[in-house]
């Protein structure tokens, strides 16, 4: 990870001086002969893994291979590059990207297309802008884009864009290769790429840690766009937590709604739905309320982290991000929620406005009291007509209880049934029997086995001790 960041730190002040140089007129195009097309073709390949790491149906059509003409090696290097490596990173999974390169009537073109939600007319009109980014969201400079035009225009080409909303984007370049229509140039006799192009151009091919799966272990759900990042934290908290993860605000919420988890780590600057977005929905669904949430950011500022406050968001730390610092505040949030999953499990009616920390976990406890108080005393009442009259799937409601309570659902409703006995062995002289039935147990041995093992005496006994 070491080595790949500092790489992409390395590539990024070559590009700066290349831009540079340009600027200030000393950066001359440095002609050799060679086989252009089949330098493309290599350095396509090498984003072949990346492509596959995302389901991208990967094309390359390369004519004119073993023909040699005239270009800047490093030039065309940069262009490719650039142009590839967000082709990939922008085509969704199960897109396409293709490649397409020929040498006709002294140009070299090729195209690189791939599919994805394609680039407005605005956008097109400053993308090749330095430092103009698409989207705030995005973790690139803007420096890429216009190196590729400035580049391409030095060797008396041009770059074009196209674009079809919810379709696809191509981008077209078109190199000089014809010698005689240089001057001013550097003629190079040997090429230096000739042996380079064996290796990949980019180290790129990550691959997401997976943790190995223990059911009894809280779930952490992590949402980040930067791989590396998100396998820093999984490989950080992969010992005490089963980790799910997700790559955009977007992802994140589709898998806390379905996994509920007992905490979310997320990215606040990500695509699509940023984790700003993210928390105000989960705090806003009554199924997801109780979780809680860390926001991590690389933008530092009061204003920044009251916006994540201010939607629920129960802490919030900057980026870079001390390990200890963050599994401290990990820890003490889960211990926080076990303190109030006691205090919840010990409640004989549910009391939402002593308790609940949001207004959504306020309106959910008032929704199980009114279908406790009307179901509960009913021996058919189950998990499902439970989970039905709450609006829930059985696993959302079994997570969101075993959060709140510790309890399973079935727990759950026998716990509530055992508690509204016992009120009623304080109150009246009824016969054990018939409260057993009153409150919901069809079976006067079940309920006595059940009441013993909670309250450690028979029935029989804590109606005589009351």
């Amino acid at each position: 990870m070491a080595e790949r960041n500092t790489g992409r730190l390395l590539s990024l002040v070559d590009q700066l001086l290349e831009l540079s140089k340009i600027d200030s007129g000393n950066r001359k195009i440095q002609l050799e002969k060679g086989k252009a097309t089949h330098l493309i073709a290599a350095w396509a390949e090498s984003f072949s893994y990346l492509a596959k790491q995302k389901n991208i149906d990967f094309e390359i059509q390369i004519e004119n291979k073993d023909r040699e003409v005239w270009f800047d090696a490093d030039a065309l290097e940069k262009i490719t590059v650039n142009l590839l490596g967000n082709a990939v990173k922008y085509t969704p999974e199960n897109g396409g990207v293709r490649i397409f390169a020929k040498i006709i009537s002294g140009i070299l073109d090729f195209k690189i297309e791939n599919t994805g939600e394609g680039l407005t007319k605005d956008q097109i009109k400053t993308l090749f802008d330095r430092f103009y980014q698409t989207d705030e969201q995005n973790d690139g400079t803007g420096i890429g884009l216009s190196l590729v035009k400035e580049l391409a225009e030095l060797h008396k080409g041009a770059v074009t864009v196209t674009s079809n909303k919810n379709q696809n984007t191509i981008f077209s370049v078109q190199l000089c290769i014809d010698k005689n229509k240089f001057k001013n140039v550097i003629f190079k006799k040997d090429s230096a790429y000739t042996e380079k192009v064996l290796q990949p151009v980019i180290n790129d091919s990550f691959s997401e840690v997976e943790p190995t799966i223990d059911e009894n272990l809280p779930i952490l759900l992590i949402v980040e766009d930067n791989v590396d990042v998100r396998n820093l934290l999984a490989d950080t908290f992969r010992k005490a937590y089963q980790i799910i993860s997700a790559s955009n605000g977007e992802e994140g919420v589709v898998k806390a709604i379905e996994k509920i988890p007992d905490l979310i780590i997320s990215d606040i600057m990500m695509p699509i739905k940023d984790g700003i977005q993210l928390t105000k929905q989960l705090k806003e669904d009554e199924r997801t309320s109780h979780i809680p949430i860390i926001l991590l950011t690389a933008k530092a500022g009061d204003e920044n982290e009251l916006s994540g406050i201010e939607v629920g968001a129960d802490d919030y730390i900057t980026k870079p991000f001390n390990q200890k610092i963050l599994k401290s505040k990990v820890t003490s949030l889960i211990d926080l929620r076990r303190e109030l999953r006691s205090r919840y499990s010990q409640e004989v009616i549910l009391k939402p406005r002593d308790i609940a920390i949001t207004s959504t976990d306020e309106r959910f406890l008032e929704k199980l009291q009114s279908v406790l108080d009307e179901k509960l005393i009913d021996p058919s009442f189950s998990v499902e007509n439970f989970s039905a009259a709450v609006h829930m799937s059985r696993m959302q409601l079994h997570r969101k209880l075993k959060a709140l309570t510790g309890l399973s659902t079935s727990e759950f409703i026998r716990s509530q049934r055992l508690k509204l006995a016992a009120q009623i062995l304080k109150k009246s002289d009824v016969s054990i029997s018939e409260v057993g039935y009153s409150v919901g147990f069809n079976d006067h041995a079940y309920f006595s086995k059940c009441f013993k093992e909670t309250y450690n005496c028979t029935p029989s006994d804590f109606a005589m001790n009351k």
